[in-house]
């Protein structure tokens, strides 16, 4: 016997499934014969006709196999599935930005390679206006780069 039927407690709030993302809702008495929208996906719903048909929950979806190239990432990018969680990473590594920056950040070359030509100018300009001790901001961004701290132009967490 369902929660519409005659005979149910009327009382009992119903509990259905949302047709377009699956996930259970719970329906007041009185709210059973007007149309409510889903919490999770904001989809319109008629509880009547879910609890007619008696709609069940999708089966889950599997989870991901593991490290993926995704079909609509451009160029350069990859789909990870490594320490820092899942996300897209930029195909810049932040090993080589990071040891840029110790090395060779008085001329703002970290920079060039994370793709802010601008900021790379800029240090470039500071490092000889003061005679070599503005590569001390490289210095610190190459440490920063290697803790994970930077990201690229695109905004995207560096690779490992």
């Amino acid at each position: 016997m369902s929660d519409f039927e005659e005979g149910a407690d009327r009382q009992a709030p119903a509990t259905i499934y949302c047709p377009q993302c699956g996930r259970p809702m719970r329906i007041a008495p009185e709210h059973v014969h007007v149309a409510v929208a889903c919490p999770h996906c904001s989809q319109a719903i008629e509880p009547w006709r879910v609890l007619e048909t008696g709609a069940s929950p999708p089966p889950p979806s599997p989870p991901p196999a593991g490290p993926a190239v995704s079909p609509d990432a451009p160029p350069g990018y990859r789909y990870g599935y490594g320490q820092r969680g899942a996300g897209v990473y930029s195909w810049r590594n932040r090993w080589v930005a990071g040891l840029l920056g110790i090395f060779l950040g008085g001329l703002g070359v970290h920079r060039f390679y994370l793709g802010f030509t601008g900021i790379g100018v800029l240090q470039i300009v500071v490092t000889f206006v003061t005679l070599g001790i503005g590569a001390i901001w490289g210095f610190i961004e190459g440490i920063l780069c290697l803790c994970g701290a930077m990201q690229d132009v695109d905004g995207l967490p560096l690779s490992d």
